[in-house]
């Protein structure tokens, strides 16, 4: 005679305590995970906007100027035609949705074909600086979504988290609001157009 052992199941409440434990771990973990994928984001938008202020740097200590554009979209362009920032990956942020896909890996094809992709980009570049000015305290590439008044509105990389802001001596700043914190010769402002009013230069808009 075949004997049957008798097996031991989970009980109701063994289930439900195993089930609160789950839920418990997932409701620590997804956040976690979030966060460190928000600061990688983070991290890499900020590097790349690094790359873009450098390069802002040499072109403006090789020619005293920053060449003016119609958009930021015909400033990037203008930058890669002569050798730099032909990256296209450099202008669109990895999470930022509103930023169109890039279809090419370049943005100045060489066999001179037109640039498909970047009909909005995730920053805003600083074109037309015709003047002598302090590097360290002149904005030339913001992440997109600043206002006027120094917060940043829900249209932005981060919506009204914040953004960076890259200067033309290479450096690149976190601002959660500008509350006054750009600061030039002649005192210290929140208002963007009025640092460009100051370095006589344009924030240009982040579509074609």
């Amino acid at each position: 005679m075949k004997i049957v052992k008798n097996r031991k199941a989970f009980t109701l409440i063994e289930l439900i305590i195993v089930v609160s434990i789950i839920a418990i771990l997932m409701s620590i973990i997804i956040p976690a995970s979030q966060k460190v994928f928000a600061s990688a984001r983070k991290s890499k938008a900020q590097a790349s906007m690094k790359q873009i202020a450098e390069t802002y740097c040499r072109y403006y200590q090789d020619n005293g100027f920053i060449p003016d554009a119609n958009s930021s979209v015909e400033l990037a362009e203008k930058f890669a035609e002569e050798g730099e920032l032909n990256n296209a990956q450099l202008f669109v942020f990895p999470g930022d949705s509103k930023a169109a896909g890039v279809l090419r890996e370049n943005i100045y094809p060489l066999d001179g074909s037109a640039w498909e992709g970047g009909k909005c980009l995730s920053v805003q570049l600083v074109g037309n600086i015709v003047k002598e000015v302090n590097q360290s305290t002149t904005p030339v590439v913001v992440s997109r979504g600043l206002q006027t008044d120094g917060t940043w509105s829900k249209d932005g990389v981060w919506g009204t988290d914040g953004g960076f802001i890259g200067f033309l001596d290479g450096q690149v700043r976190w601002y959660k609001k500008i509350d006054n914190k750009l600061s030039t010769d002649t005192g210290s402002t929140s208002n963007i157009d009025g640092i460009m009013a100051l370095v006589g230069g344009k924030l240009l808009n982040a579509n074609t």
